[in-house]
């Protein structure tokens, strides 16, 4: 998803949403960042994606201090990103290093600067204290760029606030209602199991020596099949979740079954709209662009057109108030998505009072 042809989200100077900021966020495919910059809003702030002349990936404040245009909307000249309306130039430092109007002096002025790491060809911003940033805390998406796997991926902007997006993937049971061609006893009626280890938090579902869904069967050429199914969602704070997908003959070991990883990476843009990026892999079928299509096209409508209209839907009814104001009811496949928000809780309000 490129940002041309999308109004920029109103902001407001006091920030609606409550987030999590000294983290890694996902802020882009580092492959969609090529010549031509991005202008995104993260958190609520206006954040400006560029290459400078060795293509290494930088982000700086999006909002030009001039006369306040877009400057992600820019180009980049020399290295360095050209606001659209009036020609300034920033580095990758936030530095205005050239000015085209008469005289040529310099602004004393200089642009926020957000640590940004490109790995497991992703674009990984940090939005706090840039003093904190420590890149190994980055989770570990490896096989995203490991030459046995062959991925399908999208990004786009949805509606709806990111911890919503983060409870339906934590619980998979959704499927049998939101997904017609996801259907499957696995997901209603087999062994889950919720736990946390240390700021993760896990949610596993196994159901053995039963039939897979009519589109993961025939993903696989397993129709009318039994299989043994295993499914682990691990969720890292704020909000970024590996789906660890195993499907095989009944009795083949878990490590043996076959692994479907997907990725899905939720970005908070304002309190009522999310960056989400995705991906999904395999190790077979590997170079049929026909095979790798029709899995995309799946993929994408399921996320887009199935999941992402009743999270909309959900969130709009909530009204901007608080989730656990509203009382939700608790179901049994509920306990990921509730040990991840009470985690999140409890991280959020340590940063707050260590920066107290």
């Amino acid at each position: 998803m490129r940002g041309e042809g999308r109004p920029v989200p109103r902001l407001s100077d006091a920030p609606r949403g409550t987030y999590l900021r000294n983290c890694w966020y996902v802020a882009a495919w580092a492959s969609d960042l090529d010549v031509a910059p991005m202008a995104r809003v993260f958190l609520e702030e206006p954040v400006a994606l560029f290459r400078d002349q060795a293509g290494k990936a930088h982000a700086i404040g999006g909002r030009c201090p001039h006369r306040f245009a877009p400057l992600g909307n820019g180009t980049v000249v020399d290295g360095a990103l050209m606001c659209p309306y009036h020609g300034l130039r920033f580095d990758g430092e936030g530095h205005c290093v050239h000015n085209p109007h008469p005289g040529g002096q310099l602004p004393d002025a200089r642009l926020p600067v957000y640590p940004l790491e490109e790995r497991h060809g992703l674009l990984w911003i940090w939005m706090g204290d840039p003093a904190k940033a420590d890149a190994t805390r980055i989770p570990d998406f490896a096989w995203l760029t490991e030459p046995r796997w062959e991925a399908v991926r999208g990004a786009t902007v949805a509606e709806g606030h990111y911890e919503l997006y983060s409870d339906n993937i934590l619980d998979l049971s959704h499927a049998n209602f939101v997904h017609p061609a996801l259907v499957a006893s696995a997901f209603t009626e087999g062994e889950r199991r919720f736990w946390q280890d240390g700021e993760n938090v896990h949610a596993e579902y196994v159901r053995l020596d039963d039939y897979l869904s009519e589109g993961i069967g025939g993903m696989l050429g397993r129709i009318g099949r039994r299989q043994d199914f295993h499914g682990e969602v691990v969720w890292h704070a704020p909000a970024v979740l590996y789906f660890d997908f195993r499907a095989g003959d009944p009795g083949t070991p878990r490590e043996h079954c076959t692994l479907l990883p997907s990725i899905h990476a939720f970005t908070p843009e304002t309190p009522d709209t999310t960056h989400y990026f995705w991906a999904t892999a395999r190790d077979f079928a590997l170079g049929n662009a026909q095979f790798a299509a029709g899995m995309r096209a799946a993929l994408e409508y399921a996320f887009e057109q199935e999941d992402m209209p009743i999270i909309r839907d959900s969130h709009r009814l909530m009204r901007q108030r608080d989730f656990w104001d509203l009382r939700p009811l608790i179901l049994n496949g509920d306990g990921g998505g509730v040990r991840a928000r009470r985690m999140l809780q409890r991280l959020i309000e340590r940063e707050r009072q260590a920066e107290a």
